[in-house]
């Protein structure tokens, strides 16, 4: 496995992780928004893009720094290493790590993270090759998240929306721990650690939620080492010299764009209208992964929008969903849905400003329960489904519909976009699996939403959409399938 091919896997991986659980431009434009923001907030660190479409790495850090120094703005520079050197700089909320090689030698052996001293209610989170840890009654948030970085003759790191930074030895290697400050509340990972390896010439950053103690955070953080291993073994390692050339070409790439939804659009419909659905599955055959074809028909019987949820069966909701009202007092004792108070905030840029409160309004919320119905039209049983449609708030422009979305503005509301309530569901961390479909079999599913009043008259179904890729987004693309939930 090449370099090349090794970071390819480690993006890879970012997305899996981020599936299970930010850039933050990337998710803005589709929810509203504060599960999606901690949901995609693990890829984002991960693929060190910055956090804000506009902000985009620095290429000569060094120069940049050294001219820095001429005017006097703070820099720390560690001393006393055999191998490199490391310069911290802070200007305003941005601070910069920069780490040249002396030796001008680029290691080039394979490593495996080991953590040893997680705590006992702590897992590691499937699919992320050990780089990513929860805790058992929060998984998939918060936690610790890791990236190992393979150093170059100079490489240079930069996190944003920080609000100080302290450098230390941890078990005798030099260490940048970053404190952050988003400007809200809203943030899972409020701190980032910067490792050096230096016999190794791997940098580790780490990713430190909010549920993290800070004694719990040096705890682990000492019983991290990476223990030398095949390349096949290894953990994913991203090469810096690597990602630098594809960030040189970064203003050659085109600006993201979304294709609105056409009125007419054949990928629009509406309840009670009996849907057609083809779903690509990947599934293990023997030694090699094939596609398989599901065909469904789908279709949403009856919309019904609720006040309380004290009539359904609790066991049906996801936690999360639950935990999101909770936290915004948004339900009482008796399950009744009350106000709450929905905040919004201007984006800063993460360099000279953070986010900042400019609205904070009391909105009533709903829940809107979909009684729909899946039959598997092939000639063979399907793969596991997995029912996550999400609730989108679109918006009319000109001819079609598009996200609701504002690039300067974050409304932090209950709405999760994920499913809120699922009958049938899966258990723990399979709760969107409602299982196989034998040839023929018709399935009832109920699936439930909670929605801002307000947001009643824009909402649609993003149905069977499980990701996503590339500079465009059509919302009329073959692979979608959108229903019409406007009340």
């Amino acid at each position: 496995m090449t370099n090349s091919q090794n970071s390819k896997r480690m993006y890879e991986l970012a997305e899996k992780i981020a599936l299970d659980d930010f850039d933050r431009s990337a998710e803005r434009h589709e929810f509203s928004d504060t599960y999606k923001h901690k949901k995609k907030l693990f890829m984002e660190e991960i693929k060190t893009k910055g956090e804000q479409k506009e902000v985009k790495r620095k290429k000569n850090r060094m120069l940049i720094i050294a001219a820095c120094l001429l005017i006097g703005i703070p820099t720390t520079a560690f001393g006393a290493v055999k191998a490199y050197d490391m310069i911290v700089q802070k200007q305003n909320y941005e601070v910069d790590i920069s780490v040249t090689n002396k030796d001008k030698d680029k290691q080039d052996n394979w490593y495996k993270l080991k953590v040893a001293n997680l705590p006992d209610n702590m897992e590691e989170v499937r699919h992320t090759d050990g780089m990513k840890y929860s805790f058992t009654d929060n998984y998939a948030m918060g936690g610790f998240s890791f990236s190992l970085m393979r150093l170059g003759e100079k490489s240079d790191f930069q996190t944003l929306f920080a609000a100080n930074y302290e450098e230390k030895e941890i078990n005798g290697r030099k260490a940048v721990i970053i404190n952050k400050d988003t400007g809200n509340e809203n943030i899972m990972f409020n701190k980032r650690v910067y490792l050096l390896f230096e016999d190794e010439g791997i940098m580790l950053e780490s990713y430190i939620g909010t549920d993290v103690t800070e004694d719990l955070m040096m705890e682990v953080l000492e019983g991290i080492s990476l223990e030398q291993t095949s390349e096949e073994k290894a953990t994913p390692t991203i090469d810096y010299e690597e990602v630098q050339m594809n960030d040189d070409d970064i203003d050659d790439q085109p600006e993201f764009e979304v294709i609105p939804l056409k009125k007419d659009s054949d990928r629009l419909f509406h309840v009670g209208e009996d849907i057609p659905v083809t779903i690509e599955q990947l599934v293990n055959d023997g030694d090699r992964t094939i596609t398989k074809w599901d065909t469904l028909e789908y279709n949403i019987n009856k919309v019904e929008v609720f006040d309380s949820i004290k009539g359904f069966k609790q066991a049906n909701f996801n936690d999360f969903g639950l935990g999101v009202l909770n936290d915004s007092n948004a339900i009482d004792q008796e399950k009744n849905l009350v106000p709450y108070k929905r905040s919004t905030y201007k984006l800063g840029n993460g360099k000279a400003t953070i986010d900042k409160l400019v609205d904070t309004e009391s909105v009533d919320v709903k829940f809107v329960y979909l009684t729909t119905t899946v039959i598997n039209t092939g000639k063979q049983a399907t793969e596991e489904l997995y029912m996550h449609p999400s609730v989108q708030v679109l918006r009319s422009e000109k001819s079609g519909w598009s996200y609701a979305r504002d690039d300067e503005l974050a409304e932090y509301s209950i709405m999760t976009g994920e499913v809120d309530y699922l009958e049938p569901h899966g258990s723990g961390k399979s709760f969107y699996n409602i299982g196989r479909l034998q040839p023929g079999e018709t399935k009832k599913v109920n699936l439930g939403y909670f929605v801002d009043q307000d947001k009643l008259g824009s909402i649609f179904l993003d149905a069977f959409h499980y990701s996503s890729s590339g500079e465009t987004e059509d919302l009329n693309a073959d692979t979608r399938w959108w229903i019409d939930l406007r009340q």
